[in-house]
Formats: structure tokens, sequence, C-alpha cells
């Protein structure tokens, strides 16, 4: 494989896309991420690659394209610790397949007949239309057809190495027009595997900035927008209050704090924050058992507690197994890139007996903010977040809610979501503020309301 840096920021994260077959990465080198450097790979006749080359990054996110998600499934062992997220992007980790993936006469028949003139026919016939094939010709990949069919040849029937594959992705996006893997076959591939699916109306060929710009969460804006207005946040942020008056509520009510209050336990919160929630953890913990873990390195302490500022995300991956009794969160995971391998990484973090207690936004929260700006949070449905709780777990409690904040005009919206930071979509101002504040649909009262979707999860590790 071949490695291109194509954006650095600096950052010490890292959006890597694994090209489709025949790209190079000139057909990517517009792609950007605020917070991320963003690099491509490309060329499969082999899948050997020094990833040395990505030491600096802590953190890696994965956006695959056509056969680059079965080169991704295969090639990314030796940096696997430090993914937080898969999306799969028109195609399957069964490149070859006549129900998986692509059939296998189409493949077969691609790679036998391979020239300049039939290249150009399978480009159109990726793009879909006569638009997207102008747009895809101004970057088209400066590749000779010989070594692409090499390329194919490489890939089936003989795979170029016999690595198993990593199956773990968090989400795949299917073009309903894509002429190279037939839709059906994505569809049925997935939902085999268990990975949520999202439709676009798109051909093969297909915008992977949209994709990027939806899936990726940009943490560091995120982190500086709940910085800046910490002082502003607990007095505005009533629905994050309520959510934490009935975490609280909960926990006693399942007496985890009883349990808790035994000396010698030890308890993460993920995303301490103002310490809305850590203040009411103790009055039945000592400090001593808190550790307390926030991405802004000026969030709430206590003494005698432990303080780390990390990326949680990528923490939970680096502690020890069985290393805590408890694990706590209010308002925060909904912030990860791959909610999935948190889910995962709490079971193995947790201790037998140990309680998960989480509250998060689930999909539609903030809804008519995206009316309005066309922009949301790629949030998952709450039933999902239980759903993913490892093997082995008990679900003690499982609540979904709707709360409503009720404005004068859109402009207190808007004003609102700047005292609490609580959108980590980038800041509003301008002529982007200008229409979404015409956007902003009023209710029958001639009111504009502001919708939350919190839930709360308590499932304890069966010992």
């Amino acid at each position: 494989m071949k490695y291109r840096l194509l954006d650095s920021c600096g950052s010490d994260r890292l959006i890597l896309v694994f090209a489709g077959w025949g790209m190079d990465a000139g057909v990517f080198a517009h792609l950007r991420h605020d917070g991320y450097d963003v690099a491509v790979v490309w060329d499969y006749r082999d899948f050997g690659i020094d990833w040395s080359v990505l030491d600096r990054y802590g953190e890696i996110c994965v956006v695959a394209w056509s056969l680059g998600v079965y080169a991704a499934s295969m090639a990314c062992h030796g940096i696997e610790n430090r993914i937080t997220l898969r999306i799969a992007v028109n195609g399957t980790p069964w490149p070859v397949h006549d129900s998986l993936g692509i059939p296998e006469a189409v493949y077969s028949g691609t790679a036998a007949n391979l020239d300049e003139r039939r290249l150009a026919k399978f480009f159109r016939r990726m793009c879909g239309d006569k638009e997207s094939y102008a747009h895809f010709c101004e970057r088209i990949p400066q590749r000779a057809a010989a070594e692409l069919a090499d390329e194919l040849n490489a890939i089936w029937p003989q795979p170029v190495l016999a690595n198993p594959q990593i199956h773990r992705w968090d989400r795949a996006y299917i073009g309903r027009a894509d002429a190279i893997f037939p839709a059906v076959n994505q569809q049925r591939a997935w939902e085999s595997a268990g990975v949520p699916v999202i439709a676009l109306d798109a051909p093969h060929y297909i915008d992977l900035q949209r994709i990027i710009d939806h899936a990726v969460i940009h943490k560091d804006l995120a982190a500086r927008r709940f910085g800046e207005h910490r002082r502003s946040y607990e007095k505005h942020a009533r629905v994050q209050r309520r959510v934490v008056d009935a975490l609280d509520s909960s926990i006693r009510q399942h007496r985890i704090d009883e349990h808790l209050a035994v000396s010698g336990h030890a308890v993460l919160e993920i995303g301490c924050g103002t310490g809305m929630l850590t203040r009411r953890l103790l009055e039945y913990l000592e400090p001593k058992s808190l550790h307390l873990w926030d991405i802004a390195p000026d969030a709430f302490t206590v003494p005698g507690a432990t303080f780390r500022a990390c990326d949680a995300e990528l923490a939970m991956t680096r502690t020890l197994p069985e290393r805590f009794d408890a694990i706590i969160s209010a308002s925060t995971v909904q912030w990860f890139n791959s909610p999935r391998r948190f889910m995962a990484e709490c079971g193995r973090v947790l201790r037998p007996g140990g309680w998960l207690v989480l509250s998060a936004f689930a999909r539609g929260n903030l809804e008519e903010v995206a009316q309005a700006t066309g922009r949301s949070l790629p949030l998952l449905p709450a039933e999902e977040w239980r759903s993913m709780l490892p093997a082995g777990f008990e679900v003690i409690e499982f609540t979904c809610n709707t709360a409503e904040l009720v404005f004068d005009s859109p402009v207190e919206v808007f004003r609102h979501l700047q005292l609490t930071g609580v959108n980590g979509l980038g800041g509003y101002s301008g002529a982007a503020l200008r229409r979404a504040i015409a956007a902003y649909p009023m209710r029958l009262d001639g009111r504009y309301y502001l919708t939350y979707k919190p839930f709360i999860l308590i499932a304890r590790k069966k010992r």
C-alpha cells in the first residue's frame, strides 16, 4: 500500500482514508476536517505498510471506501489499539461474493479484460451521472490499466495477505444507486455482521467529505466550547441538571450508593466537567475513591481525588482490565466517535459485580437545530446503546425521556446553545446564523422549542 498525508493541522488525531480500487491520493486531496489531520492509503497489490508513519497520532478514525473496506479489515492490525471509529462506505469485508460483495463474474470479467477503454467505462458507471463523472475527471487517478488489473488479481482469488480480518465496524453507508457493489448485497452483508446502516441517494462514487463531516466528532471544538462557557454552563444547562437529578435518584433507588460507599472501591467518572454530578457522588464516596476524567484540563477537581485530563475514549483502551468498580458518566459519552468500542471497553475495565451508570443524548436531540442548519451530530438511537452492552451485563434500568425548552425567539435558542456549549458543530455567526434563525421552526403557539432526548442506562457486570 501507498500512503500520503493530505492535510495537516498539527493534530494528534487522524482521519485515515482507505481508497477504493484504482484510486490514488489525488482523488481525495480536497478532504479536510477541523481538528484532524487527513491521510489516504491506496494501491492494494499488497497490504504491507510501515505504520510507524502514524506514530504521532493518538487517535485514528478509519473511513474506508469500496475495496478499501476489505483492505482496512486486513491491514489495520498494527494500529488497531488507536482506532476509535471505523466507517465503511459502499463496500463490504467480502469484496468478491455473489450475495455479500461484488458478484464473482463481474469482478473476474473486469480483471481479465481491463484496458484503458474499459477503465473509462468503469469510472462512468462508478460515478452514476455526467455531473459526478465530470467532477471525478477533475481529479482522475494517474494509474495505468495494467497496474490496476494487477491490483484486482492480487485481491482475488488469492488474498495477498493471510491476516485474519478485523470485523469491528461502527457504521456502514450505502449508496442506493451503487452500480459496482450492489446495494442489496451491502445491506445483506452488514445486517449479517450486525453493523448499523445508513442509506444515501448516491452512486458508488460518493461524497466522502459529507460523510466525514457527519460521522467524525470534532472533540477539540467540543472541549474548547465547554471550556469557554464553564461559568455559564450550570446556570443555563437546565436539561443537563435535570438529568443529573434523575441519575442521582436512580443511583440511590438501586442502592448503588450504599454498595460503592464501602471503603476500597474505585469509581471512574467520565466527563466531570463543572462538577455537577461529582458533587452528588461526594455525598457518599470518599474523594480518594474517585477518578475524574475530562478532556478539558481546567475541569472540576476535588482534593484527594485523582484527576486526569484526557480523551476518555482513548484512555479507556489503555486502562488495565478490571480496574474500576463503577463507571459513571452524565451527558458526555455521546461525544465519543465509537460508542460501540467504548461499551466493549467498559466490559473489559469493570470488575465483576461492577456498575455501569450512563446518561447521554440519543438521536433526535436538538432536532430543531438540525432542521434549521442542516447539521447534526451522529447520535445513536437510545435502544442501540442498550444493544451494545457486552455479554455478561444485566440491565438494571433503561429509561428514555424527552425534554423541551421554550424560547420567545430563535436568537434566544442560539444564545442558549452558546452559553452551554452543548452543540459541538461549531459556532454560528454572520450569514450562516441569519439563515439558521430564519429557518428555525416555530410552533403553532408562536414560540420556539428546543428538544432534548436524554436516556439513562444502568447495568451491572455479572460476577
